[in-house]
């Protein structure tokens, strides 16, 4: 699981067995393109503040990971969202927790894991997935993230045709790099392009998960997933117009390195687990 521990106006990565929570990598800067991506700070098992991302269905409910959700079984102790581009630009120090509490910029929510799941337990088929439901709305102007079809991804099992006809935008907050000397870590929303590698079933890539590419444009526009992404979309971009959509069709889920440079995986939206749990909670 790949977390970011936010202390003081540090952000330092955790990574524990197979590393969910991650952010873009030599990606650029999002501004204002997605107001309805959010950042999470939450606190864990007496232990935080941890950082994740995560995607505004409607404006009180924020679909992202399960383990940004919950940890050692225990849902988070508090959590906290805000769709700032840059969400700690007016910390001016005092502590996280009282600048939290008194802040306009970020609103509180009470977390939903997925209720099967179990830190990766039952990994490769992980149930990372869970939701934030806010105890005040947020303004994004009217623009909310939007669920696939079922099986929406099934034509993807191979990787067949151009690769420009399965490509998503991932965004998300946190680490943009970990290798010098391109690193830099600017607890920003950032926004790259990603590849779809296809469905295989494998003993790192079960049923409710899809791969992708996390090759690094080092600032050109390419880009992959990083420390902090967690819970961050993959909004579909479509093949004919080539323009990108609202379309959720996976949440960054866990990667299989340490220096956010190698394989990505995604947990897919298009399932029936994925559909059932945000039907019925969201």
């Amino acid at each position: 699981m790949r977390r970011t521990l936010i202390t003081s106006l540090a952000v330092l990565g955790l990574v524990a067995g197979t590393a969910p929570a991650q952010a873009i990598t030599w990606g650029q800067p999002d501004g204002d393109d997605h107001p309805h991506v959010v950042t999470l700070l939450f606190v864990q098992e007496g232990e935080g503040y941890y950082s994740c991302t995560g995607t505004l269905l409607d404006p009180d409910t924020v679909l992202t990971a399960g383990h940004c959700t919950e940890g050692g079984g225990q849902v988070n102790d508090e959590t906290w969202v805000s769709n700032d581009p840059d969400p700690l630009a007016d910390y001016a120090g005092g502590g996280i927790a009282a600048y939290l509490a008194s802040s306009e910029h970020w609103v509180q929510g009470q977390a939903i894991p997925h209720p099967a799941y179990d830190d990766y337990a039952a990994f490769p088929d992980t149930y990372d997935i869970g939701l934030v439901d806010l105890d005040e709305p947020i303004e994004t102007g009217g623009i909310y993230g939007t669920l696939p079809d079922l099986n929406f991804l099934e034509q993807y099992m191979t990787r067949k045709g151009k690769t420009t006809n399965r490509q998503v935008t991932v965004v998300g907050y946190g680490q943009q790099g970990t290798i010098p000397a391109f690193a830099q870590d600017d607890y920003e929303r950032y926004q790259g392009t990603a590849t779809i590698m296809g469905l295989s079933r494998s003993s790192w890539q079960g049923t409710q998960t899809v791969q992708t590419s996390n090759t690094p444009g080092k600032g050109n526009g390419s880009g992959g997933t990083c420390f902090g992404d967690s819970g961050g979309p993959a909004f579909w971009i479509d093949p004919v117009t080539g323009e990108e959509t609202t379309t959720v069709v996976a949440i960054t889920s866990y990667g299989i390195t340490g220096q956010c440079a190698g394989t990505d995986f995604l947990f897919r939206t298009d399932t029936a687990v994925a559909l059932d749990f945000v039907n019925a909670y969201a």
